[in-house]
């Protein structure tokens, strides 16, 4: 089963997403990262955090701009023993999809398929 990481400038999309798929999705590791400092923003040491802590190969999303070079930066500097895939699909669609797939037995290959079929 695939970790899912979720990044995002607010929090509470972050956090929302995050909810969204652990309801529909209870036994995926699900990681949320969102917001800096009360306000907008991402953080590299967040994110690196997050991937010190997966448990298995894992899918990320992300929403706009610095999300996605902070994600690519942490991804780079990540030394653990799993794959890492940052899928361009949207953030709450595409999470939704890879923790619904994951859920029921989908390999990352098949749900990478999947996510490569949605428009961003």
């Amino acid at each position: 089963m695939a970790d899912i990481l979720i990044i995002s400038h607010s929090s509470q999309i972050a956090e929302g997403t995050k909810a969204l798929v652990e309801q529909m999705a209870k036994d995926v590791t699900i990681h949320a990262s969102g917001g800096v400092d009360g306000g907008i923003g991402t953080n590299i040491d967040q994110i690196s955090e997050m991937l010190d802590s997966i448990e298995d190969d894992t899918l990320c999303f992300y929403d706009i701009g610095s999300s996605l070079m902070n994600l690519e930066m942490a991804v780079e500097m990540y030394e653990g023993p799993h794959a890492v895939h940052i899928s361009n699909a949207p953030i709450v669609e595409g999470s939704f999809l890879a923790g619904v797939e994951s859920s029921v037995g989908s390999t990352v290959e098949d749900i990478l398929k999947k996510l490569n079929e949605m428009k961003k």
